[in-house]
Parts: structure tokens; sequence; C-alpha cells
């Protein structure tokens, strides 16, 4: 009676990875994406060779999808999918191994303009500019380029928080209050307001 249940139990295991094995060959990946009829890639982790595998709204099984990338399932290598579409920055999303009993991933991504994101990066050069002048003492340059993220992006917090900053080293603690203030307004978790605005007070009572 051992040895059957012994054979019962090594059939019941084969049968377990059996199944897993198809339940993996027959699961799906479904990318979406805001806009659609972007150029869907696949690439290995590490790695700068891709390949392309259709385009948004895309649904392929990942026996297939593995195919396509030239990689054997079995290896447990990870996977990225990139979405390239003209006039957005490329997004990329990184997949793990095939998942064992799910029949299907879905993936949706919001692609942003490229014009989105040439803006954050003068954005943020403008800001290390005013940091610099900040450092070097020269506050009027400082205020000046802040004020050129401000016109952009009024809520930009650390803007905001860099304009207070300028303003305290100067000693306009009335000034520096109000921008830590209203950048606290917009996040009330900031530390950093929250210390500065302390801060200030402190000093103004001396």
């Amino acid at each position: 009676m051992r040895v059957q249940r012994n054979n019962l139990k090594v059939h019941a295991i084969g049968l377990f990875l059996f199944l897993t094995h198809l339940t993996s060959c027959s699961s799906k990946l479904i990318v979406q994406s805001d806009p659609s009829d972007v150029e869907v890639f696949a690439s290995v982790q590490n790695s700068s060779q891709k390949k392309p595998i259709g385009k948004t709204p895309l649904e392929i099984k990942y026996s297939d999808l593995y195919e396509k990338a030239g990689v054997t399932p079995s290896n447990g290598e990870f996977l990225y999918i990139s979405l390239e579409g003209k006039d957005y920055d490329v997004e990329k999303v990184l997949l793990p191994p095939t998942p064992y009993g799910l029949t299907s991933s879905h993936v949706f991504v919001k692609l942003t303009p490229l014009k989105d994101v040439s803006q954050a990066k003068e954005i943020l050069q403008k800001l290390h500019i005013a940091q610099k002048f900040a450092q070097a003492a020269q506050f009027e340059r400082a205020l000046v380029e802040i004020d050129k993220v401000l016109e952009v992006d009024p809520n930009f917090i650390r803007a905001l928080s860099l304009k207070g900053s300028v303003y305290y080293l100067q000693k306009n603690f009335d000034e520096a209050l109000k921008w830590f203030e209203k950048a606290l307004s917009l996040d009330g978790s900031f530390e950093e307001a929250v210390k500065m605005i302390s801060k200030i007070k402190e000093e103004k009572k001396k």
C-alpha cells in the first residue's frame, strides 16, 4: 500500500507541474496605452537589444512573448516591455517571470508627451541655476530664476521653498515665512517647510 501511495503522490506532483506548465503557456499579456497604436518592444533585463512584439492594444501569450524576445521562460529571466510613440517619451515596464496560475496580466501605460518632458527638464535646470546663485550669495539673480520656474508652475513646491530660503538668507523673515507657508499649504507633510516656519518664528521673537 505504501508503494501505491508514493506512486499516487508522484503522479499528483507530475500532474500539478503539467497543469502549471499548461497554465503558464496559455497565460496572456494584455498591453493598453494612452494614446493607443504605439509600438511595443520586449527586451531582457540589462540588455540594450529589443524585439518588436506589436502595437497597442496588444494581447499576446507569454509563450509567444518569450519566443519573440528570444529567451527561455525556464531561465527565470525578467523582461522589459517598452512603449514608444512619436512625440512621446519612452515608457518601460518590468515584467516578472511567467505568472504561474494566472490566466492574464494587464498592463496600462499613459505616455508622457515629449513637450512635457522637455519642460520638466528646463524647470529643473532653472532651479539648479537658482540654487547656484543662492549659494554664491547672488540672491537677486537667484530670485529671478526661481520666478521663471513659478511662471511655468506656480505650485512647484521646491521652487516655493527655495524662494523662502533665499529670503531667509537675506534675513527678510516676513517674505520667507510667506513662501514656506504657501509650500506647506500645498503639501502638509513637507518637512522642510515645517522646520523652516518654526525656525523663522523663533528668529522673529529675538
